[in-house]
Order: C-alpha cells, then structure tokens, then sequence
C-alpha cells in the first residue's frame, strides 16, 4: 500500500510539472504582430508634383504591406518588367500615404493607364518619395526654333478618342494621370 501511494505521488508530480512546461511553453510563445495603421491621409501637394515611378526595390500591396492581411499586387519581378518596358503609361501618381506604428511610410499609387493600383513602401519619413518610388518629370519641353515658333499648324482630323492618335490633350497623352482631351 505504500508502494502504491509512493508511485501515485510520484506520477502525479510528475503529470503536474508537465502541465507546468506546457503552460511555460504556451506562455513563452509569441503571437505574430502586425503593425497598425497611424496616419492615413490625402496627399495635398500639386498633382504634377506627385509623378513618381517605380525603383524595382518594393511589391506594390492592396494595403500598407506590413498590415495583416496584405496581399502583393505586383510583385518585384513584375514591377522591374514595368520599370525596364520604359512606357510612359507606367509613370505612377501618387494620391495618399500612410504610417504604420513601426514608422514605414507607404504611399498609395496608380498608374497612369489605370492598370496598377497599390501601396507602395516610401521609406521612413513622409518629406520627400524613397523606397520603392521616386520622384520624376514626365515631360520635358524642348525648344522651338523661330521657324517652329512662327509656323501655323492645323490639326487635321483632331477627333475627340483617347487612343494617342486623333485627340488633343492639354499634356501629352501618359504625361499625367486622367488627362482630358480638349473637345472645344
């Protein structure tokens, strides 16, 4: 009889520091956090000055890529094949940009064909585009020789489609996002 309360004793200490590991091992195991959304705004500066491009560096996400739930969009890959197809219609407008509480700094974008439309990973500080985008000039003007300068031009079949061809635009079709023909 004593044999028996000794071994029973024994296998219950021995059930209870079980018990105890697994809780320590339960409790030493961290859940994966995710950053939250901080800011989430508007950008308000000049559109013009909001015509970034790709680096080829970041995927563009549905959401700040370091949120849960965040899917890419376009991946690396994908992005470099834009970056290095050199077609206007890939420039990119910048409209919103966001902060996680670790601090990244993500810009909201689409580009200027409608195809693309993402978060992108801007570095660590909202005062100028880094990371995965940068700043561009979409279009340059060139000089006109007097000649140039004094000739009159006619449009002749102007039309009113936006397919690069017949309409006229107040910029150069893919220079800016959503331009307008001028119909008048």
């Amino acid at each position: 009889m004593k044999l028996n309360v000794k071994k029973s004793l024994f296998v219950s200490i021995a059930a209870l520091g079980l018990f105890a590991a697994a809780g320590t091992t339960t409790a030493n195991a961290k859940k994966k956090s995710y950053p939250t959304t901080k800011v989430n705004r508007v950008l308000k500066t000049n559109p013009y000055d909001r015509n970034v491009v790709f680096t080829g560096t970041n995927a563009l996400y549905n959401k700040m890529g370091t949120l849960k739930g965040a899917r890419v969009v376009a991946t690396k890959s994908t992005i470099k094949d834009l970056i290095n197809a050199r077609q206007s219609k890939n420039n990119l407008r910048a409209y919103r940009y966001g902060v996680t509480s670790k601090g990244s700094v993500y810009y909201k974008v689409v580009s200027f064909d409608g195809q693309y439309r993402g978060w992108v990973y801007g570095g660590k500080s909202t005062s100028n585009f880094a990371g995965g985008i940068k700043p561009t000039t979409t279009f340059t003007e060139g000089t006109l020789s007097q000649t140039q300068k004094d000739t009159i031009y006619r449009i002749t079949t102007p039309g009113i489609a936006n397919d690069g061809r017949s309409a006229t635009y107040m910029d150069p079709m893919y220079t800016q996002y959503k331009l307008n023909h001028d119909d008048r």
